[in-house]
C-alpha cells in the first residue's frame, strides 16, 4: 500500500470544492451519509469483536463439533460496501458479541472462487450466507447490511432455520431445450435483449447501468448484418457510457448506481475490462468512430499500466478507494478521487491492486488483447497475449489441467477458469497458426470434457469433486455463465481445426442451460449466450455478416 507523506495528511485538512474533510483521517463525497461514512465509522475507535476464519474444513469442522451456526461473508476485495459493512455493520458491539459467542464467522474471497461467485452473485457483494451447523443454507442476504438489519437475523437465526426447512419449495416446470431447438431459444432470447434496451440512456436495464460487454458486442455483430437498429443502439450506448471511462488512466469502472451513467463505483475489475475492450474494438472496426478507437486502447493502457504484472501475466482488478484495506493510511472514496488528475491522484497514494494471477481472468485478457489486434493490425496487442499465454502454460497448465493460481496443484479446480483459458488458446492459435498453441488448446478442451462432466452428460460442474467440501457445498452446481464459457471454447476449436465434434458438443452444452427460467434469471445479461450461440452457428441471421477491413 502506497503511504501518504506528511505534506499530503495536512492538505487532508483543508476544504475543498470536491470534498468533504475529515480532519487527518481522509476524504468523502460531499452528502455521504454518516453512517455509512468510512472516515467518520473510524473516528468512533471501535473494534471488531469477532474474529474471522478462513474457509476450509477447519472451520466447517469446528462449527459442526461445537453446535454453531456459520456466517460466510462472500466479499470482494475491491468491493466499496464490503469497505463500510467492515468499519460499521462488523464492528458493532451486539453484532460481534452475537457473532463471538453463538457463530463460526468464515470469509471467502469470492474473486478467489468462481463457483461460490456464480452461487451468490444475486446476493452481493457483499453477500451474507447464514448456515446450519452441518452447512445447510438458512438464508442468502443481498449487498450492504446495516447493523439494525444483520443483528435480528443473528438472534433468530434458529427460527429462521426451521422456517426453511419447513417452506415447501417452489415446484417450477423447467426443461432444457434441445441442440435442434437453439435457433428458436436464441430467436426468442434476441427479443428479450431488445425488451431491456434503454432507449433514454442507451445500454441495458434502467437501474444500475451496466457497461455489459457481451451486449454490446452481439449487437456490433447484428449491425454487420445490416442491421441499423443495432448500429443505432452500438453507437448511441457506447456515447452514453463513456461516462464510466476513466479519462485519466484509462479502464472502465464498474457501474453506475443510478438510472444514468454520471454516479460510477470506480472498482476496476479485469471480468469487465476484457469484455468491454473487445466490444470497444469491435465497434470500431463496424464504425471506424475515431473515439471507439481511442477507448479501445484506453482499457487495454490501464490493463497494462495498473493491472500488468511483472512476469507479463496479468492481475485480477483493482479498489474503488484509497486507503481501504490499511486502517492507518487516510481513506478517500472514490468519488473524491477519481475526479482528480493523474498527479493529484498519486499524490493522495494508489487504490490497492489484487495481485492474485488468475487463470480466467488471465484468459478473458488474453482474447480481448486478440481481439484488439484482429481489427486494427496491431502487433503489440497480440505480442502482450502471447507473452501472458507463454507465462500461464508453464504456471497454470499441467497436462490439460488449468489450476486458478500458479503454485496450486491441490484442492479442486474451477470450470470458469479452463473455459475462459482455453478459449484464449485457441483464439491466440487460430491467430498465430502455432501448433503448439493449438495443441494446448486440445488437450484443455479434453481435461475440461472428463473432470467437469456430470454423471447426466449434460451441463459441466462448476468444479472438480473437492472431498473437503460439506453440506450445501458437496452438491456440486452446473453455471450458466461457466457453461456458455465453455461453449464459446468448444465454439472456438470448432473454428481452429474444422472438427465439427466441438461444435456439437458446444451446442449440447448450450441447449442443456437453456432453460426457461435460467434464462429468465439472466435478466438483461443475455449477450454472452448469444455470442456462444453465434459462434456455434445456432442464431438464425437473415444476412451474412460484413467483414471488417483493416484500415
Amino acid at each position: 500500500m502506497h503511504r501518504v507523506p506528511p505534506w499530503v495528511l495536512l492538505l487532508l485538512t483543508v476544504a475543498c470544492h470536491s470534498a468533504t474533510v475529515a480532519p487527518a483521517r481522509g476524504l468523502v463525497r460531499p452528502g455521504t451519509p454518516a453512517r455509512v461514512d468510512i472516515v467518520q465509522a473510524r473516528d468512533q475507535g471501535l473494534e471488531q469483536a469477532f474474529q474471522w476464519e478462513p474457509w476450509g474444513p477447519d472451520a466447517f469442522a469446528r462449527a459442526k463439533r461445537e453446535g454453531r451456526y456459520i456466517l460466510v461473508d462472500g466479499a470482494a476485495e475491491w468491493c466499496h460496501w464490503c469497505h463500510v459493512m467492515d468499519e460499521t455493520t462488523y464492528r458493532d458491539a451486539e453484532v460481534g458479541r452475537l457473532l463471538r459467542e453463538r457463530f463460526v464467522t468464515i470469509r471467502v474471497d469470492v474473486d478467489a472462487r468462481p463457483d461460490l461467485a456464480e452461487r451468490w452473485v444475486d446476493y452481493g457483494w457483499p453477500a451474507t450466507i447464514l448456515l446450519t451447523p452441518d452447512a445447510e443454507e438458512v438464508g442468502k442476504y443481498r449487498g450492504y447490511l446495516p447493523p439494525e438489519r444483520l443483528r435480528p437475523l443473528l438472534q433468530r437465526v434458529e427460527a429462521l432455520s426451521r422456517e426453511a426447512r419447513e417452506s415447501p419449495g417452489a415446484h417450477v416446470v423447467d426443461v432444457p431445450a434441445t441442440s435442434g431447438l437453439l435457433p428458436w431459444v436464441a430467436a426468442r432470447t434476441v427479443l428479450a435483449l431488445d425488451g431491456w434496451y434503454d432507449t433514454r440512456e442507451g445500454g441495458w436495464g434502467d437501474f444500475q447501468k451496466l457497461p455489459l460487454g457481451g451486449n454490446t458486442e452481439f449487437e456490433v455483430r447484428r449491425a454487420m448484418r445490416g442491421d441499423t437498429a443495432a448500429r443505432q443502439r452500438v453507437a448511441f450506448t457506447l456515447e452514453r457510457q463513456r461516462a464510466v471511462l476513466d479519462p485519466v488512466w484509462g479502464g472502465v469502472y464498474q457501474y453506475s448506481a443510478g438510472k444514468d451513467w454520471t454516479d460510477p463505483h470506480f472498482e476496476k475489475l479485469m471480468v469487465m475490462q476484457a469484455p468491454n475492450l473487445e466490444a470497444y474494438a469491435r465497434a470500431w472496426a463496424l464504425t471506424r468512430e475515431p473515439a471507439l478507437l481511442a477507448d479501445a486502447r484506453g482499457i487495454a493502457r490501464y490493463m497494462e499500466g495498473f493491472l500488468g504484472a511483472p512476469d507479463g501475466t496479468f492481475f485480477t482488478n483493482q479498489d474503488a478507494d484509497v486507503g481501504a484495506h490499511d486502517r492507518s493510511v487516510p481513506f478517500v472514496d472514490g468519488h473524491v478521487y477519481y475526479a482528480k488528475d493523474d498527479a493529484g491522484r498519486r499524490a493522495l497514494g494508489l487504490p490497492w491492486v489484487d495481485s492474485h494471477v488468475y487463470a480466467r481472468e488471465n484468459g478473458l485478457a488474453i482474447s480481448a488483447l486478440v481481439a484488439l489486434h484482429e481489427v486494427t493490425g496491431d502487433v503489440a496487442p497480440l505480442e502482450r497475449a502471447r507473452r501472458a499465454m507463454d507465462v500461464l502454460l508453464g504456471s497454470h497448465v499441467a497436462q490439460g489441467a488449468v489450476w486458478r493460481e500458479k503454485g496450486t496443484r491441490t484442492g479442486p479446480r474451477f470450470l470458469a477458469d479452463a473455459a475462459a483459458l482455453g478459449r484464449a488458446l485457441a483464439v491466440l492459435a487460430r491467430v498465430t497458426g502455432e501448433g503448439r498453441y493449438r495443441e494446448a488448446a486440445e488437450q484443455v478442451a479434453r481435461k475440461m470434457m472428463a473432470d467437469f462432466a456430470s454423471a447426466e452428460g449434460s451441463a459441466l460442474h462448476e468444479m472438480t469433486p473437492d472431498s473437503d467440501a460439506v453440506g450445501v457445498f458437496a452438491r456440486r452446481e452446473r453455471p450458466f455463465v461457466h457453461n456458455v464459457a465453455a461453449a464459446r471454447f468448444l465454439a472456438a476449436l470448432h473454428v481452429l481445426t474444422g472438427d465439427a465434434a466441438w461444435r456439437e458438443r458446444g451446442r449440447e452444452l448450450l441447449a442443456t442451460v437453456a432453460t426457461p427460467k435460467t434464462l429468465a434469471d439472466q435478466g438483461r445479461m443475455l449477450g454472452d449466450f448469444l455470442l456462444a450461440a453465434d459462434e456455434l452457428g445456432v442464431v438464425p441471421w437473415s444476412e451474412p455478416p460484413v467483414t471488417a477491413r483493416r484500415p
